[in-house]
């Protein structure tokens, strides 16, 4: 298992329904933490670490800002529309000042060797062994990563992220990028209160899996 610190200062994180108004999750989705790891050990098949398991804190509920700015509606449209009507300022939320703990278990991988475990390990101690390109981002490509590092000792207070079927929040941990229909959700509760925090429990865990 891995521990590790990543620190974003700001990221948007649309919500699957948004529409003119483009919402942000109140929090990185579980979905979109596991595709910057991927990125970041340089990985472009996306099951290849199905199976794997991730638990988050946060050292703050991050704050959200509402900016104007220039967004795209017809991204896999027609070309002809998506130059006239697609690109058009409206109003977007943002989230600032993301600082999170991510733990990372491959136990429970399918098939992959080595793990993703192994490979963010190599990706931090030795990274020009990892060929890869562009900046690090968690989501969209100007939402770069600041820092993303290994943390062997966990100082100070967090705020657990519980997954609960009953939880105030939905964050997808599977996206289907052609349409909605195989998109995988887990609600999640944020604990009240920061803690000092250990080893997650099982019930803390989240598990990547894809749709069958």
């Amino acid at each position: 298992m891995l521990t590790l610190r990543v620190e974003v200062p700001y990221a948007s994180f649309r919500k699957s329904y948004a529409r003119s108004f483009a919402e942000t999750y109140p929090l990185p989705p579980p979905a979109t933490v596991y595709g910057m790891l991927l990125s970041l050990v340089s990985e472009r098949f996306r099951r290849r670490h199905v199976g794997v398991r991730l638990a988050f804190a946060y050292k703050r509920v991050p704050l959200i800002a509402t900016t104007l700015r220039k967004l795209s509606r017809y991204k896999y449209g027609v070309p002809g529309k998506q130059e006239k009507l697609g690109n058009a300022p409206d109003f977007i939320e943002t989230l600032c000042g993301i600082d999170f703990l991510c733990w990372v278990d491959s136990s429970g991988e399918l098939a992959a060797d080595p793990t993703l475990e192994q490979r963010i390990l190599t990706a931090l101690t030795a990274p020009e062994s990892v060929e890869r390109y562009g900046v690090l981002c968690l989501g969209l490509s100007d939402d770069a990563v600041n820092d993303v590092c290994l943390c062997e000792t966990i100082e100070g207070e967090w705020y657990r992220l519980i997954p609960h079927n009953m939880g105030v929040m939905e964050l997808p941990i599977w996206v289907d990028h052609v349409g909605a229909a195989r998109t995988r959700w887990q609600r999640y509760d944020l604990e009240g209160r920061a803690t000092m925090v250990t080893t997650p429990t099982m019930e803390q865990w989240t598990e990547i899996m894809a749709p069958d």
